[in-house]
């Protein structure tokens, strides 16, 4: 299927449905998908999930492992020649007290992408261990803390992904 919408010449998200990723399918074998698709469809437009994933979050105690876990990631997804979409971390949820937190981690892990990232806002109702990502447990202010991550970083960020329901 993957052969078919990339012949349309439309783009793919790999390795990053919450269906898999913290669910299942682990850091090491999220890669390997990453590096076969990359190998099987080399010329197609494919996103590759970048999270934090092979830690746990009840051990991490530190914003740096974040950031770490986070680069990380996206240096091994990189080192295949993959595009990054900077999924929403679990680890950083439970370490990060302020929007100036999650500014921080973003602005470090997308300087060091190659090229621009799609950013994915993943919202409680699809994983309740994120509530209170962005710093904030209401809407405005969360959207408040992405716009100025998105309006700092601008040239490093392709688009962003939102999955909310409310």
């Amino acid at each position: 299927f993957r052969h078919y919408l990339a012949g349309m010449g439309l783009g793919i998200a790999e390795a990053m449905d919450t269906a898999q990723r913290g669910m299942g399918l682990d850091w090491s074998r999220s890669l390997e998908l990453i590096r076969r698709t990359k190998a099987d469809l080399p010329d197609a437009l494919v996103g590759n999930g970048c999270g934090t994933d092979q830690l746990d979050p009840r051990d991490v105690t530190s914003i740096d492992q974040v950031e770490d876990a986070y680069l990380e990631q996206a240096e091994a997804i990189q080192a295949v020649g993959g595009r990054i979409i900077l999924m929403a971390s679990r680890a950083l949820v439970q370490v990060a007290k302020t929007p100036q937190d999650y500014q921080r981690v973003y602005r470090t892990v997308l300087a060091a992408c190659d090229q621009p990232v799609i950013l994915h806002w993943l919202g409680e109702m699809f994983d309740p261990a994120l509530k209170g990502y962005w710093g904030a447990d209401d809407f405005t202010t969360a959207l408040e803390t992405v716009l100025a991550i998105i309006e700092e970083n601008r040239p490093r960020i392709d688009g962003i992904k939102i999955s909310l329901l409310d």
